[in-house]
């Protein structure tokens, strides 16, 4: 079952390049997974041929997109580590590349603070418990199956024509403040048209 399971990946994915072998543990590629007396243990794995501590090259705005990059990578880090002192560890590994490459520290600090204020997690970051990380992991994957689904009515509403996309480059400063009077102002002028208003059309 397993094997014409590889093979259709094969087939469908020829770039996709893999070995099949048996044990107790296999890295592939950025996570590491290990049967632990019958238990699935997992974490994010490094390539020791990869230099560490370096970002992700960008194009154009690079500071926006390493913002991105930070974000992605703390949820990467809690979908890959199962352990609490693992996600920690990956958690400053993060930190720790972002100074190394000239990014200020309270850039640093105010991004992973506002990534456990926004899943209002704070308590994990300075009193860190198995139980309540575990809790934490299942809340967000139960999270990321709803945002699949709100993607997928998006792209419903979009391939209908009924969502308008605006982009804000300025990444740093009042841009939620921004985005609030927008909508505010959004409201008011299409408050009665046909096509414009809040409640035919969906503001991003």
């Amino acid at each position: 079952m397993l094997h014409s399971c590889l093979h259709s990946i094969r087939t469908q994915h020829p770039t996709v390049h893999f070995q099949v072998s048996m044990g107790s543990n296999v890295h592939y590629l950025n996570v590491y997974l290990e049967n632990q007396q019958g238990q699935l243990y997992s974490r994010v794995y490094h390539d020791p041929t990869i230099q560490r501590y370096t970002l992700p090259y960008v194009v154009g705005h690079s500071k926006l997109q390493h913002s991105y990059s930070l974000r992605s990578a703390l949820l990467r880090a809690v979908c890959y580590c199962s352990s609490i002192e693992d996600f920690q560890q990956e958690r400053i590994y993060i930190e720790l590349t972002y100074l190394a490459n000239g990014y200020s520290f309270f850039f640093v600090e105010s991004h992973v603070q506002h990534f456990f204020d926004y899943y209002e997690t704070q308590y994990i970051r300075y009193c860190p418990d198995q139980t309540n990380y575990h809790i934490f992991r299942r809340r967000w994957f139960e999270f990321f199956g709803f945002q699949q689904e709100h993607s997928e009515k998006l792209q419903e509403l979009d391939d209908k024509n009924k969502v308008i996309h605006f982009n804000y480059f300025y990444d740093y400063g009042p841009r939620c403040e921004f985005n609030q009077d927008f909508r505010d102002q959004w409201s008011k002028s299409f408050v009665h048209h046909p096509t414009l208003s809040s409640d035919n059309r969906k503001v991003l």
